[in-house]
């Protein structure tokens, strides 16, 4: 009994404040998924407005991701659906926490893992804070307060805003590479870039969760002159034979993917633009499409709304 009435008060000072955090989280988030509401990765968490089990594809990493692949690309040329859910600076245990986050929606055929987010580095620290936001988004939105309206208190987040690149970064403005970067880039090399232990675990992590969901897992890592090296091929490599998933490096793929560094980067040899997009999606489309049986929607008029009709305001806004 004296052991009780010790144990009691804690828990409940423990539901009392867990239950001031929940109410707090639906203050301070954003009411929509939308950029005008304060969304800060709203491109990226699109998804939640598509249809339920809608996206054949999901993309999830750093930047480079959401440079290189553009959903509506691939939907045009070969009729299934991605979404690309790329964050700059992105780290594993972020992308585990969107992957959770994407399952709660869509149940996807295959997940693509981009690569360079693999050596991100970050702490148990981060890790905790990252999952601790994900039960209460107060943790990620507690600077919101200084912009609350109306509107935060008298509504729940309500995320139907469907994004028109879905996720996809785009720019037509080309920045060429140094000579130098391009003469370095992928020199040969049997050395290995350093992985983390936490990374490591992470990666094992997410591969797991997606294997007991069914879902299919390729590592990819995508062009980039800046941040991409042969030790990190090495490295992606091995971590892909010992987890027993396939891995593709468009970084040495100059005849199926002819990226031009003077012409197909938008900012100096880091991300793809528009021209090296197309480059990438022109190969990488079709192989999808048949090493993994993906189904063509295009004649399917459930998929017109947030698809075949929205393909001329795509071409419009990354024009």
């Amino acid at each position: 009994m004296k052991y009780l009435k010790k144990i009691i008060p804690v828990f409940l000072t423990l539901a009392v404040t867990a239950g001031m955090l929940y109410l707090v989280s639906i203050l301070t988030s954003p009411k929509s998924n939308t950029q005008e509401a304060g969304h800060d990765a709203w491109a990226a968490y699109g998804f939640e407005a598509e249809p339920a089990d809608s996206i054949d594809v999901f993309l999830l990493g750093d930047s480079e991701s959401r440079s290189s692949i553009s959903p509506m690309e691939l939907f045009h040329n070969e009729g299934f659906t991605s979404y690309c859910c790329g964050i700059n600076l992105n780290t594993l245990c972020e992308v585990s926490d969107m992957l959770h986050l994407v399952l709660k929606y869509h149940h996807p055929k295959l997940m693509i893992l981009e690569c360079n987010a693999i050596f991100t580095e970050f702490t148990w620290k981060d890790a905790f804070e990252t999952a601790a936001a994900h039960y209460f988004p107060v943790v990620h939105w507690h600077n919101r307060w200084k912009t609350l309206t109306k509107e935060d208190f008298t509504s729940i987040p309500h995320y139907d805003k469907v994004e028109v690149r879905k996720g996809y970064y785009h720019s037509s403005f080309a920045d060429p590479a140094p000579p130098y970067m391009v003469d370095r880039y992928m020199a040969a090399s049997d050395e290995r870039e350093p992985l983390d232990g936490i990374n490591r675990w992470y990666l094992k992590h997410i591969v797991s969760i997606c294997r007991k969901q069914g879902i299919e897992v390729l590592m990819m890592s995508m062009p980039s002159a800046r941040n991409w090296t042969t030790l990190k091929h090495n490295t992606c490599s091995d971590q892909a034979q010992a987890l027993g998933i396939p891995f593709i490096d468009l970084n040495v793929m100059r005849e199926e993917i002819p990226i031009d560094w003077n012409l197909d980067t938008r900012d100096r040899g880091d991300h793809l633009n528009n021209d090296g997009m197309r480059k990438v999606c022109s190969w990488l489309g079709p192989w999808l499409k048949e090493t993994y049986q993906l189904e063509d929607h295009r004649q399917d008029s459930s998929y017109d709304k947030n698809w075949t009709a929205l393909y001329d305001e795509y071409i419009e806004r990354i024009s």
